[in-house]
């Protein structure tokens, strides 16, 4: 009689494992080929042709559909041709008239702009920092900008390097600000 309740709970148990067996099966780690879709390929090849075409008056426009551009002045900019950022296409350096800053980047990716303040007035509504005059955008690769800024107080100068990223699988921006005192 033993044995044939071993036998009768094993039974019972077989459509477990069975049912086990196929969830596991079911839940594999397995990769399908999707195909792009039609209209991303135009897409890119669209930005691709784009970039090929993409003349000093662009970063401009693009800048200008801003909905507070009428509260900024460009004070300078750069176009850029970088194969590891293709989707980059310009830098402006801009002065924001309504927090009397002039410490701003745009990264113009794409046809989206993103903007850092990189140096922070310390006192609301007093300009500590400004571009320094003889400071010009240089574009360093790898998303990386380098300006100048001066201390209104002091004259001290400042040289400031703005690196943008993107990780477009999580559509994170990132800047990564580093800033050292000019040795005269």
């Amino acid at each position: 009689m033993k044995d044939s309740q071993i036998t009768k709970s094993f039974l019972l148990r077989i459509p477990y494992w069975i049912i086990l067996i196929l969830m596991l099966l079911g839940c594999s780690n397995t990769t399908k080929s999707v195909p792009e879709s039609q209209e991303t390929s135009l897409n890119q090849e669209q930005q691709t042709l784009d970039m090929e075409h993409y003349s000093e008056e662009d970063p401009i426009a693009t800048f200008k559909k801003n909905k507070d551009y009428r509260n900024f002045k460009i004070t300078d900019y750069i176009l850029v041709d970088d194969n590891k950022l293709p989707m980059l296409k310009a830098v402006i350096s801009f002065y924001d008239k309504v927090a009397n800053n002039s410490c701003n980047i745009a990264f113009i990716y794409g046809d989206t702009i993103h903007r850092i303040n990189f140096s922070v007035n310390e006192l609301d509504g007093v300009k500590t920092y400004e571009i320094a005059n003889s400071s010009r955008l240089v574009y360093a690769g790898d998303g990386a900008v380098t300006t100048s800024i001066r201390n209104v107080e002091t004259n001290e100068i400042m040289d400031y390097k703005i690196t943008f990223s993107y990780d477009a699988s999580t559509s994170t921006t990132n800047f990564e600000v580093e800033s050292e005192k000019q040795t005269k």
